[in-house]
Formats: C-alpha cells, structure tokens, sequence
C-alpha cells in the first residue's frame, strides 16, 4: 500500500524519521505522558491540539493550521528536511496520524506513511522511554493550494443542487451526520447535499487497513471528478483522504469543516 506500512517497513527501511502524534481530546495531557512513558525508539512527538492546529478563532474551525513558521520550526527541530522519509504512528485510529500525515503532503513533503495498527503494532525491543535528540532540519514549507476547499466553496455547494462533477463527504459518524447525537458542535446535523463515508470504516479490528471495505466505501464517491472531505474539525477528514488515495484518487480538505460551517449563525443543517 502507498501510505499505509506495517512494522517491517520500520525494521528493514533506513533514514526514517519517526513522529508519535497519540492523543486523546478527552484528556490532553495523554498523548505526551504516553510517549514519554515508550515511545518507538528514535520518535519525536507532535501534540494535535498545540503543534498540528492553531489557536481557534471566532470561525475556523476548531483545529485551524498552526502559524506556519512556527509548524516549520518545531519540523526542523525533530530533524525533517525536504526530502525525509517520514513514519507517523497514533494509537491505531488514525485519526492524528492522518491530520499529520496530509499536512506533511500539505507543506510539500513525498514520502509521509502512517503506520497501521499504530502503537501496538510496536513490539517490546522497538520502545524506549529515553529523551530523544535530533540533528537539526532545515525544511522549507511549500504549501500546496491545490489540497483544500475554501468555506466560500463549500457555502456555494451547500445552497445549489447536487453538482455532477463534485461531491462533499463528511467523515464523522453517521449518528453525527444524521444528527441523532452530537458532542461537541452548536448544531446537529449535516452541511447540505454532503454525504457521509465514516473514516473508521475502511478498518479492520486490528486498525489495519480492510481492501475490500475500503473499495465499497468509496465505490459511488470514487465517480466524481472533485471530491471535497470534511469532519467536525478538519482532523479525521484527513484520514479518510489518505485512505482514498489508495484508490489512486485525489481528493480536497475542507479545513475548518463543520464547526466552521456552523460557526456562521445564518448557516443551516441538514438531519433526522
């Protein structure tokens, strides 16, 4: 598979830079304290709220990108150069793997693989929970415009009739989507006329990647030429454009998603 390795890609490949980005938004603190506890020898850390997003604003989103100089700095700082080889792990959802994996694709980087399974794929003789040093990096971001769809875009897809050529997916749930329950956000629902592919589905119980699922998933959103993912907030949409490119299909982010959307008090939903 293109983005997705398993953990002889680890043993058998030289020069990769590894990142743990574990996190749990229901107690920030776990992702650090994980890796400082074990972590895959060699394995730098990324935290999803303070290092892959930027402080939330009136609207987008509640993941923003981070301030890209600072994004840079923390990059070089953990050893990446322009062409470094990068291994990500969570723990197996792929959910901050995946945010970190298309900003690396985002900021111009080639070869960014997420490790399936995640952390427990790891075996004993792989951690360590020692400070960790890097030799300093020296990359350049190189945004790429190309990836991602603008509010205004979506706004506009949202209030016409379904497009023939593109099509909106919202990667959470289908209880979120359908608006039988939601969480976090100020409204329930969906963005109009998006569909819903739920990132978890394409994998198996050992969070690895399920061909047969993730072709059927995909089957009738594959047919359009503009394929533009959402989430809540920007981070499992992510996910699911990585999986999706294992079909040999390009696809688009909306970044703010739908807390952005909804951000907009004139803006409606769609649901049950």
């Amino acid at each position: 598979m293109k983005n997705f390795k398993d953990r002889d890609f680890l043993l058998t490949q030289e020069d990769l830079v590894l990142i743990d980005v574990r996190f749990d938004m229901t107690n920030p603190k776990y992702g650090r304290e994980a890796y400082e506890k074990a972590h895959a020898r060699g394995a730098g850390y990324l935290d999803l709220d303070k290092d892959l997003a930027g402080p939330v604003k009136a609207h987008g989103g509640r993941h923003p990108l981070p301030d890209e100089k600072e994004f840079q700095e923390k990059l070089r700082a953990l050893g990446l150069n322009n062409d470094s080889r990068v291994l990500i792990y969570d723990d197996g959802d792929n959910s901050s793997a995946g945010r970190l994996w298309w900003m690396l694709k985002y900021y111009g980087l080639e070869d960014v693989f997420v490790l399936q399974g995640g952390f427990s794929a790891l075996e004993k003789e792989d951690l360590t929970d020692r400070k960790e040093s890097f030799p300093r990096g020296d990359i350049q971001l190189k945004p790429d415009a190309s990836m991602t769809a603008s509010y205004e875009e979506v706004l506009s897809y949202s209030r016409q009739d379904q497009p023939k050529d593109k099509v909106l997916v919202d990667s959470r749930s289908s209880e979120r989507y359908k608006g039988i329950l939601e969480p976090i956000d100020i409204k329930k629902g969906h963005i109009q006329n998006a569909k819903n592919v739920f990132f978890r589905s394409h994998f198996d119980d050992q969070n690895k990647i399920d061909k047969d699922a993730l072709q059927k998933n995909f089957e009738d959103i594959a047919a359009y030429d503009d394929v533009i993912f959402h989430c809540g907030s920007g981070v499992t949409a992510c996910t699911n454009i990585m999986a999706f490119e294992e079909l040999g299909k390009k696809s688009r982010l909306y970044i703010g998603s739908f807390s952005d959307f909804v951000s907009y008090e004139e803006n409606t939903v769609e649901g049950e």
